[in-house]
């Protein structure tokens, strides 16, 4: 089975290809491994909900960008998509399967709700998730619409890529 002309592209930008031998180092292999296999933990709690559903069905198809395999289970993903309103009751919910998570770990926030609480500025909900958990993209929108979700994912794969460490890593970094 031969290489697509995508993937020996994508290897000359990773190292050195010569016939069937490519060059590269251990740390872009991985990364290569991550960008291409991300597996979302949904956190859905209102109408954005809905548009991330959307984005998964067979009109959008995020599984054309390796992200396909939803995991329900934090201890099985690698990004977390928090979309919609998130009451201060949910927000030890979220926070535990945050922490739960392998690192490293990758976070969306969807819509205006998740990321500043949207239009809905009372005590009861949390002004933005960023608040108790690092949050690497934010998705503007009220809700946002599937192809806004799909450019979110590609800009963590391009996180990925470049070999950036996600955010909330730090203790990871000092020892």
């Amino acid at each position: 089975m031969g290489l697509a002309k995508t993937d020996v592209q994508n290897a000359q930008s990773v190292g050195q290809t010569d016939g069937n031998i490519i060059t590269t180092t251990i740390d872009k292999v991985i990364n290569w491994g991550r960008k291409n296999s991300l597996w979302p933990m949904p956190f859905g709690t209102a109408c954005c909900a809905i548009e991330m559903m959307a984005t998964l069905a067979s009109k959008f198809d995020l599984s054309r960008f390796g992200s396909e395999a939803i995991r329900f289970s934090p201890r099985q993903s690698d990004l977390l998509i928090v979309s919609g309103r998130i009451s201060i009751k949910m927000m030890p919910v979220l926070k535990r399967i945050y922490d739960q998570m392998p690192d490293p770990k990758w976070v969306i926030s969807m819509g205006a709700c998740a990321s500043c609480g949207g239009v809905f500025d009372t005590y009861t909900l949390i002004q933005g998730v960023d608040q108790f958990i690092p949050v690497d993209v934010y998705i503007p929108g009220c809700p946002p619409r599937p192809e806004d979700l799909i450019d979110a994912v590609l800009q963590v794969q391009q996180k990925i890529a470049s070999g950036a460490s996600p955010k909330g890593v730090e203790h990871l970094l000092e020892t």
